[in-house]
């Protein structure tokens, strides 16, 4: 991707999404870092998702997931690619 196009996807992002929303986003991928050795640039139901969908998920990945239907029915699975 050239500099141009980072510049406008970040100036999209910030567009899109309040400070507090891009706030627990960054905080979301640090915490799927730090807990489940994922991709800095994935959230934690993205990186879950994925795991559902390959059958390598745990127990406690499902757990968080059925935590997470809380706010949004499927919310795992919908988040796969963020």
């Amino acid at each position: 991707m050239d500099k141009k196009a980072l510049i406008e996807k970040f100036e999209n992002d910030v567009k899109k999404r309040s400070y507090i929303l891009r706030l627990l986003l960054v905080i979301d991928q640090l915490f799927n870092v730090i807990l489940w050795n994922g991709s800095q640039d994935e959230t934690i139901s993205s990186h879950i998702g994925r795991k559902i969908s390959n059958g390598k998920a745990t127990w406690f990945d499902k757990l968080v997931c059925r935590f997470l239907r809380v706010l949004e029915a499927k919310h795992c699975i919908k988040s796969k690619g963020e």
